[in-house]
């Protein structure tokens, strides 16, 4: 139902000539994958809300215009989470918006992609769960914690509204979507997502509370004890974008023997390799005050490490920090913004005058 709409929604756009190219989910033998279609008459392969997130859709839209805008008349079909990594990316850069209109919805979560395989679940039966007011068991674990689960005004350009009401609904989250909606000929719609961001936020509540690693360092070295060091959950994530990473080039962390053996004197020995937590820490520091917390490293990680208990909760900690929530607003990113006083509170220096 919730799919044969936004189907229909998307060729009534090409009938309208509001857009020359679709970018959305589309199923594989397995699992699912972002396609872009250039042709009313293969709207049909795709599969708007798909119940596996395999890629950030953000970060596809950075692959086709980061040389240049897009070319053509483009709708990307994007979850709440993708539409603000959109919308962060713009901030570094990373996207050219321009020609592009993003369709954001209600979300119900995502099932991890390897569970998937073993067990298939339809898209209807979590948005089932959803109208109910129920997060589904198997959803993935920032699915359920999300603090942003429907579409945000300013974020995006339409939204898709399914619950609180009957029937599906359409609004707008911008002026692009507003007028794209007029000449699509639909009236906007409203509905109450209220009690669905509430279940959502007292989860993340209690999982921020709960969750958190303990006991310093030692607790972070045993809570990454089985890490393997392939850098999937780098790839995976949609605001780890440097064209030349320093944790790629791993003759940064060559050194003579006297000094690992050194290292070991002092400490009584040593983990091997000495870089795995350096990456692991490089990388929460780099891009923290970013994360949107859409849980790929967390899915990408072979050995099944909960990696979004470590980027999440420390995510949340330093957007706290600088009073800053990725994705959502224009606000510059805290990296991107030198202020000369900062953080004095929390580094101990002295106001001036004291």
């Amino acid at each position: 139902m919730y799919n044969d709409k936004l189907r229909d929604f998307i060729k009534s756009a090409f009938e309208k000539k509001l857009i020359e190219a679709v970018m959305a989910p589309a199923p594989t033998k397995d699992s699912y994958t972002y396609a872009l279609i250039t042709r009313k008459e293969d709207v049909d392969k795709l599969t708007p809300i798909a119940p596996v997130m395999q890629w950030n859709g953000a970060d596809m839209l950075r692959r086709i215009t980061r040389l240049k805008k897009s070319g053509r008349k483009l709708l990307a079909i994007l979850r709440p989470c993708e539409t603000r990594t959109f919308k962060e990316l713009v901030k570094f850069n990373q996207i050219n918006p321009d020609n592009i209109t993003i369709l954001s919805y209600d979300c119900p979560g995502t099932v991890h992609a390897r569970e998937f395989k073993n067990e298939k679940i339809s898209e209807e039966e979590l948005i089932e769960k959803m109208k109910k007011n129920e997060i589904s068991e198997k959803v993935r674990d920032s699915c359920n914690v999300c603090e942003y689960p429907t579409p945000i005004k300013g974020v995006g350009d339409i939204g898709f509204g399914i619950i609180g009401v009957e029937e599906p609904v359409f609004f707008s989250l911008s002026d692009n979507g507003k007028e794209f909606l007029k000449n699509m000929g639909i009236e906007e719609g409203e509905r109450d997502d209220t009690k669905w961001i509430e279940i959502h936020r007292n989860n993340r509540e209690k999982w921020l509370k709960e969750e958190r690693i303990k006991g310093g360092t030692k607790g972070i070295e045993d809570f990454l004890s089985s890490c393997l060091n392939c850098h999937n959950c780098k790839d995976a994530c949609p605001i780890c974008f440097c064209k030349e990473c320093f944790f790629e080039d791993h003759s940064v962390f060559d050194y003579e023997s006297d000094k690992y053996f050194r290292w070991a004197d002092e400490k009584s020995g040593i983990r091997l390799p000495t870089d795995k937590t350096l990456f692991h820490l490089g990388r929460l520091i780099h891009m923290g005050t970013s994360c949107i917390g859409c849980g790929l490293c967390q899915q990408a990680c072979p050995m099944d490490i909960p990696l979004y208990r470590l980027f999440g909760i420390v995510g949340n900690d330093l957007q706290k920090l600088f009073d800053y929530k990725p994705g959502v607003n224009d606000d510059i990113p805290p990296v991107m913004d030198f202020r000369e006083e900062e953080l004095q509170d929390f580094e101990g220096l002295p106001e001036e005058g004291d």
